[in-house]
């Protein structure tokens, strides 16, 4: 009977050392990626225009890290990706999907 105590009073120490083990390493990988991620642009850029092709019309925007991507389709069947940093309002590129001939 005393080896069945001490067993299960060994085993309790040992669930109660795992689960501070646990939550030790939670708490210090919530930090790491925490102190790894840019701190966000809060510094306003102002108003930012770009010009449209005549005819062209905005088929959808959709922003990603720190990226917005503006679908662009022209009167003649030219697709455009228009990517703009959102941190300084530029613009970054484009891509031109064509179709093929």
């Amino acid at each position: 009977m005393q080896a069945l105590k001490a067993l299960v009073i060994i085993m309790g120490v040992l669930i109660f050392a795992g689960m501070g083990l646990l939550v030790y390493g939670l708490m210090t990988k919530v930090d790491g990626e925490k102190s790894d991620s840019p701190a966000p642009s809060t510094t306003p850029f102002g108003m930012v225009e770009h010009s449209l092709p005549p005819g062209a019309k905005i088929d959808g925007i959709s922003i990603d890290g720190g990226r917005a991507i503006v679908d662009v389709r022209t009167p003649d069947g030219v697709a455009e990706l228009r990517i703009f940093d959102l941190a300084t309002g530029a613009q970054t590129g484009t891509i031109k999907l064509k179709a093929a001939p």
